[in-house]
């Protein structure tokens, strides 16, 4: 988390940075800054703009214009969460390994070994990856960013005994961090309708259910907790209809968050 908070904080600093300069700004060397650039745009904090005489023009979004006020160090539980659930989906670019974990192969109670994922990555990305050592070290990657303590080890997802991982009992974020989720996604995938059921909020890739590695009830019971700040309605009819009324941009909810913590 340093290494990412050092480079948002340079990238906003100074938009228009090169590598060369990254790296400088960061204390790094330029394989190192690479890297971290591509975590800040695989995270949702940061988009790349045009290549300009000095370099690439980074954009922060609006989660990472908020982090950066709110939450430079991201060391906030909201904030990891939120860098998990853009790491676990598709939106401008992603990270294969991450998605495929949270929304494929993990299901609650799971227990499993790092070899297990990385022989199932390997399956089913197939000719996919480009640069065929990604199919060894993004899946050990992705499974150690849940579990070491400078990651996501406080989301609770997973838990290592020896060589053993195992689908933990998640840390849930506050109910305005779930509402970002929910709604984000919404708008990204299914902004055309108002109404989706409720088994597409716990099945759907990037859905809840999965992002949050929640049962269904626990997703009934976030539903029940946005119901009541007015966000969405739900019928326990035959279809279950989750409907929403929340229309303004998810980013504001994300801002009550923060300016309420």
């Amino acid at each position: 988390m340093k290494r990412l908070s050092a480079a948002l904080q340079c990238v906003e600093t100074q938009p228009e940075l090169g590598h060369d300069a990254l790296a400088t700004c960061m204390a790094v060397n330029r394989p190192v800054a690479e890297g971290f650039s591509a975590w800040l745009r695989h995270t949702g904090l940061a988009t790349l703009g045009e290549q300009r005489q000095r370099g690439r023009s980074y954009e922060l979004t609006p989660f990472g214009k908020l982090a950066f006020n709110y939450d430079p160090n991201l060391t906030d539980l909201g904030t990891q969460w939120i860098l998990h659930y853009y790491l676990s989906t598709k939106h401008t670019e992603c990270s294969q390994a991450w998605r495929v974990l949270m929304n494929e192969f993990l299901s609650p109670g799971l227990s499993f070994t790092a070899e297990q994922f990385t022989s199932y990555f390997a399956s089913v990305m197939g000719d996919e990856v480009k640069n065929r050592s990604a199919l060894k070290k993004d899946p050990s990657t992705a499974i150690s960013t849940y579990i070491r303590p400078q990651g996501f080890s406080k989301l609770g997802i997973l838990g290592k005994e020896k060589t053993t991982i195992s689908v933990a009992s998640p840390n849930f974020p506050q109910i305005l961090v779930i509402g970002y989720v929910l709604f984000d996604w919404w708008r990204r995938h299914y902004n055309q309708t108002n109404t989706l059921s409720f088994p597409q909020l716990c099945k759907e890739e990037g859905s809840l259910g999965h992002i949050c590695q929640a049962s269904e009830p626990q997703v009934r019971q976030f539903v029940s907790e946005l119901t009541g700040l007015g966000c969405l309605s739900f019928s326990q009819t035959q279809h279950e209809p989750v409907n929403r009324l929340y229309l303004e941009p998810p980013h504001l909810l994300l801002e009550r968050y923060y300016s309420q913590r």
